[in-house]
């Protein structure tokens, strides 16, 4: 494994280590704060969060009474490419599992991310980042997939070995 690979993966680690303690004000930390137009998409936003005002309101939207009960975040499947000696860029996975206050129960998915780092004195800092979510005839086929019974996968290779026998396969 490179050391970008390295240093990426380890700074969404740091990433996934702010979200999960749930103080997201800190967020900031691992962005280039020197930038003065981050940009965002959160794959259950409407559009994009451009600037400091809008990113940190998405990230703490009304800071004495937080929506969320929750929020736990993982991050996984790393492709990092560098693109000049200071910007790199990375494609990769994120798990959400969340909890809004009130009777809701908890939901959660998996959203690709995009995200452009910038390497500063201190490390590599996100400048960009983008959750995309799959879209609804994937997200459906995925629920289909989930939803068998785990005992079919048996089910399917007794009938298969019928047909074979029978050589009608």
């Amino acid at each position: 494994m490179s050391d970008l690979q390295q240093e990426i993966e380890q700074l969404f680690h740091d990433y996934e280590v702010i979200w999960n303690s749930q103080e997201l004000a800190r967020l900031k930390e691992l962005w280039d704060e020197d930038d003065p137009d981050p940009f965002y998409l959160a794959e259950e936003q409407d559009d994009w969060k451009f600037g400091w005002d809008a990113v940190e309101r998405y990230w703490v939207p009304n800071p004495d009474q937080s929506a969320l009960e929750s929020i736990m975040m993982s991050y996984r499947d790393f492709h990092v490419k560098r693109l000049t000696p200071d910007v790199a860029i990375c494609a990769c996975w994120v798990r959400h599992d969340m909890k809004i206050r009130g009777p809701m129960k908890a939901t959660g998915g998996d959203a690709r991310v995009m995200a452009v780092f910038r390497k500063k004195p201190e490390g590599w800092r996100f400048c960009a980042y983008a959750e995309g979510p799959m879209s609804p005839v994937l997200y459906m086929h995925k629920l289909y997939e989930m939803n068998v019974l785990p005992e079919f996968e048996s089910f399917n290779r007794a009938a298969l070995a019928r047909k074979d026998k029978a050589g009608k396969a």
